[in-house]
């Protein structure tokens, strides 16, 4: 089935709905009334609860791959430059983002069903193999993306995350071992 402009809305609905009222709260009536079409129109373009969950989960790895993919492009400095830019795309910011906390809420969703969380865990592997192929240590490589990916988790789950100069600091330090002279 083609995308259409009402599939991204209905999707941009579904994720309001979960920051606003949390995944448990998120029905496919609840998601109908936000984006303004019927519960039949919802149905058209997901027809379930999991397919809609999957399609947000598949949107949010979307993202993140562009996003990702922008901040490579930023960086001209081989080797490494794939690690700094995961780095800078998971744990640049100091505070949770809306796509963050939009991030969480379909993760919390997906624990229903981890089946739905299947894309997620194959990017990883994609992205491990990456990190391992940048032309740094590869232990080097995997730790300065795994300390991201804890900062991005510290940020999502409210685990005191670092801020300010402690951020900088911390970001920084990855940014080295994944390559960056200072």
């Amino acid at each position: 089935m083609a995308r259409t402009p009402k599939y991204d809305a209905v999707l941009d609905a579904a994720e309001l709905v979960v920051r606003r009222d949390g995944s448990a709260r998120m029905t496919l009536e609840a998601v109908a009334a936000q984006a303004n079409v019927s519960k039949g129109g919802l149905l058209y373009h997901f027809p379930s609860k999991e397919a809609l969950l999957k399609a947000m989960v598949d949107r949010m790895v979307l993202s993140f791959d562009v996003a990702l993919a922008a901040a490579q492009h930023s960086d001209a400095n081989p080797p490494g430059v794939w690690t700094r830019a995961y780095v800078r795309t998971t744990a640049g910011g100091g505070s949770p983002s809306e796509h963050d906390l939009t991030s969480i809420s379909i993760l919390a969703a997906v624990a229903l069903d981890p089946s739905l969380v299947a894309p997620l865990r194959e990017r990883y592997v994609g992205w491990r193999a990456q990190a391992a192929r940048d032309g740094l240590r590869p232990a080097d490589a995997a730790i300065a993306a795994l300390a991201a990916d804890g900062l991005w988790l510290a940020d999502l789950l409210g685990f005191a995350p670092p801020e300010g100069e402690e951020r900088r600091v911390i970001v920084e330090r990855l940014l080295e071992l994944a390559g960056e002279a200072q």
